[in-house]
């Protein structure tokens, strides 16, 4: 048995151009290969050239868009980094798309990734779960949609894996691959 998935849900591509509308003035991430001149450790990253500014604006746009009370303030994860050049406070915007049990949020978050890879060649992406069953899940998902997202997305290349500590080559991998 193979399953069909519809990529015309209406709900769906709206959550997904609305965190797209997040990024809007983001100019395109090339693929390059970057290397920390610090650390010596190669990389290629995922580039935010926006202002904090530029993302409130985004955001405002997109909930107004949504229907929603706009955010007076972005909201940002802050703490304590540490780096070769010493401690460092680090922050990063934290976005929120909330979405009713069975409406196809796994799904959303992964077409998502691939769409901002489509227009902004963001290539990093990191999904954290609560649970092994979401895990188990979100990997099936990944392994179910391949051809589906392939047909969507002109074959973009996409890796997955599940993180391990005891593995740091994996980690390499991740951070050297010019792939989402």
């Amino acid at each position: 048995m193979k399953l069909h998935f519809d990529a015309n849900q209406d709900y769906q591509l709206a959550a997904i151009a609305a965190v797209v509308r997040l990024f809007e003035g983001q100019a395109r991430v090339g693929a390059g290969l970057e290397l920390s001149l610090t650390t010596g450790i190669a990389a290629v990253p995922n580039r935010l050239d926006l202002s904090p500014e530029d993302l409130l604006a985004n955001l405002q746009a997109a909930q107004k868009i949504s229907g929603l009370a706009p955010d007076p303030a972005l909201r940002t994860i802050t703490g304590d980094c540490t780096t070769t050049d010493g401690t460092r406070t680090v922050s990063f915007p934290n976005f929120s798309v909330e979405m009713e049990t069975g409406t196809g949020k796994t799904y959303v978050y992964l077409r998502t990734a691939l769409e901002l890879h489509r227009v902004y060649g963001l290539r990093k992406v990191i999904v954290v779960v609560p649970s092994v069953a979401i895990r188990e899940g979100v990997l099936k998902t990944l392994a179910m949609t391949r051809e589906h997202f392939a047909g969507l997305f002109d074959n973009a290349p996409y890796r997955y894996s599940v993180y391990d500590s005891d593995n740091l080559s994996q980690v390499r991998q991740f951070a050297m691959s010019d792939g989402v």
